[in-house]
């Protein structure tokens, strides 16, 4: 099953429409305010952190994101607000923006090899983005995947484990998004 702790987010809500309706697996959504609340039967395979308004640091109950984060050994995806939850859960830091970023952006691939991007076949995507925040200092225990313009960790991941964390929205991010989106879902053994 997969776990989704929705944030706020306008663009998990238009993938659960038009991507997960029309899947056959399980997922399961949590507002980022609510109970984690499963079955002691229930099998997390994975984990997705949405996108939200604010930041990691501001009045915004993220409590389940870091829930899920510290409960469940398996992979985790995180778009935007999530992306930034995962740095800052793991001793990361994250800076506003001299401006708010909303619109699509290339992002350069510098770890083409990561099963993140299987069948990916090109190192610069067009991905939606949309906020004010970005990942100024990674952890230690991570790397970056991709970078762009505005943001120097636009792709990161955990060194040994399959944490990813998303500047952008890949979930929204037509054709190449839903490549890296589905790849996800391979890694953590749901399609």
């Amino acid at each position: 099953m997969l776990l989704i702790i929705d944030n706020q987010s306008a663009f998990i809500k238009k993938f659960k429409r038009q991507f997960l309706s029309e899947q056959d697996f399980d997922y399961v959504f949590f507002d980022h305010n609510q109970p984690i609340t499963l079955s002691a039967k229930t099998k997390i395979k994975g984990i997705i952190l949405s996108g939200g308004k604010g930041n990691p640091y501001e009045p915004l109950n993220l409590t389940s994101n870091y829930v899920a984060l510290m409960n469940f050994d398996v992979p985790v995806i995180g778009f935007c607000l999530g992306h930034e939850i995962i740095a800052v859960s793991q001793r990361g830091r994250i800076k506003k923006l001299s401006e708010y970023h909303g619109k699509k952006e290339i992002i350069t691939i510098t770890k083409p090899e990561d099963p993140i991007f299987e069948g990916l076949n090109k190192t610069e995507v067009s991905l939606v983005k949309r906020h004010a925040f970005h990942v100024s200092e990674l952890p230690a225990s991570f790397e970056s995947l991709g970078t762009s313009e505005t943001c120097s960790n636009e792709i990161i991941r955990h060194r040994s484990k399959p944490i990813y964390g998303f500047q952008s929205h890949p979930e929204v991010s037509g054709e190449d998004g839903m490549l890296m989106v589905k790849n996800f879902l391979k890694i953590c053994n749901i399609i």
